[in-house]
C-alpha cells in the first residue's frame, strides 16, 4: 500500500525534526569522546552518497546558536588534544631525568627496557589524541563552513 505524497512528505519532515533534535542532544550534551564517536560514525567513509548528503542536510539545519556552540566545542576539543602543549614540558622533564639516571643507575638495562615501556605507552596516548583531533579539526572546519554559507544565504 503506497502513502499519498502528503503522507510522506510529512512522514519525512517528522523523521527530519526527530534526527535534528537528535543532532542538537549530541552538539551540547555528548562529552567530547562520545561527541567525537558520533560524528566519525556520521561521517565515516564507505557510505552512500545520499547518506553523506542527508547529513550535511541536517548540519545546515541547525540554527545558529548550535552551530556557534558546535564550532566552540570542536575548537575546545582540538587545542586539548594539540601535542605541542605537552612537548614544552616533557622534551627538557625527559632529557634531565635520562641524563641523571644514566649517571645514578649503574644496571642501564633495567632502565633502557623502563624508558621503552614508557615511550609506547606515552606514544600511544598520543597517537589516540592525533586521531581525536583529526576529527575535531575536520568537522570544526565544517561547521564553520556550514556557518559561513547559511550566514551567507541569510543576507
Amino acid at each position: 500500500m503506497k502513502l499519498s505524497k502528503k503522507k510522506k512528505s510529512a512522514t519525512n519532515i517528522k523523521q527530519n525534526n526527530k534526527r535534528l533534535k537528535e543532532l542538537e542532544d549530541v552538539i551540547y550534551t555528548y562529552r567530547a569522546k562520545d561527541l567525537l564517536a558520533y560524528f566519525l560514525e556520521e561521517f565515516r567513509y564507505g557510505k552512500k552518497k545520499n547518506q553523506y548528503k542527508r547529513s550535511v542536510s541536517l548540519l545546515y539545519d541547525l540554527d545558529i546558536e548550535c552551530l556557534e556552540f558546535a564550532i566552540s566545542r570542536f575548537h575546545n576539543i582540538d587545542n586539548e588534544r594539540d601535542p605541542a602543549r605537552y612537548f614544552a614540558f616533557l622534551t627538557p622533564f625527559i632529557t634531565v631525568y635520562i641524563t641523571t639516571a644514566f649517571k645514578i643507575y649503574e644496571d642501564t638495562w633495567v632502565l633502557t627496557v623502563v624508558w621503552a615501556v614508557a615511550l609506547i605507552i606515552v606514544m600511544r596516548s598520543l597517537n589516540k589524541s592525533r586521531k581525536d583531533r583529526i576529527i575535531s579539526g575536520t568537522m570544526l572546519k565544517t561547521f564553520e563552513q556550514v556557518k559561513a554559507r547559511k550566514e551567507k544565504d541569510e543576507k
